[in-house]
């Protein structure tokens, strides 16, 4: 049996995404004065940089495949036409 996310939780995860990292970033902003340096966090990984590239690079093309599915799942659905007598 294949769950299907809707794209109510899509947009709700993409929501609270959104927000959580507004919320650091203003924590952050608020305790040291100045926004986050991505030079400095991207040095900071080291090797697993390439790990974190490569995950966030799968969930992006996992949603796009998703999105691309139900576009083209819209596109080729028949389309029914009622006819009342």
């Amino acid at each position: 049996m294949k769950e299907q996310i809707t794209v109510k939780v899509f947009f709700w995860m993409i929501l609270s995404w959104s927000a959580a990292n507004l919320f650091a970033q203003a924590l952050y902003m608020g305790l040291n004065g100045v926004p986050f340096d991505a030079f400095a966090m991207i040095d900071s990984l080291g090797n697993w940089y390439y790990a974190v590239v490569i995950a966030e690079v799968a969930v992006w093309m996992y949603v796009a495949f998703y999105f691309a599915k139900r576009l083209v799942s819209k596109i080729n659905s028949p389309t029914q036409i009622q006819v009342n007598h």
